[in-house]
């Protein structure tokens, strides 16, 4: 193996670590990214997590994705959107997750089926490209 993907592996599993934690231990995750406002003053919110993570992280690494399925042969396409693909359909299984074990602990909880279901279409939707090289 390549040290270079032994180094992508190292990170790739640190940050299954933390996704694990974050489903696992929402209130660590939540403390993390200061979804909960800390009453210390000498802790303001979190508001560069969520442009960060939420904009930048999710912005770039789609439009990248993108550009790869457009631009490359089709190989290419499957490596780039594969790791989307689990990303959201992940999101989607951590949200089932919390909807059993964190009900009464969520807001609008009439709207997680929704945004489960958005979650794993928008998964399968993102792979796509791998349905060439089945069947």
């Amino acid at each position: 193996m390549h040290y270079g993907e032994v180094i992508s592996s190292v990170a790739l599993l640190f940050g299954a670590i933390i996704g694990l934690g974050a489903m696992f231990v929402p209130n660590w995750a939540a403390g993390v990214v200061r979804l909960m406002e800390d009453s210390d003053p000498l802790k303001p919110g979190g508001f560069s997590e969520f442009r960060a993570t939420y904009g930048g992280l999710f912005l770039f690494s789609h439009l990248m994705a993108l550009v790869i399925v457009l631009k490359m042969p089709p190989v290419f396409s499957v490596m780039a959107v594969l790791p989307l693909a689990a990303g959201w359909i992940g999101a989607g299984l951590g949200r089932l997750l919390s909807l059993m074990l964190d009900r009464n602990r969520n807001r609008e909880a009439g709207l997680m089926p929704v945004w489960i279901a958005v979650e794993l279409i928008l998964g399968l939707a993102i792979a796509a490209p791998l349905a060439q090289f089945t069947g």
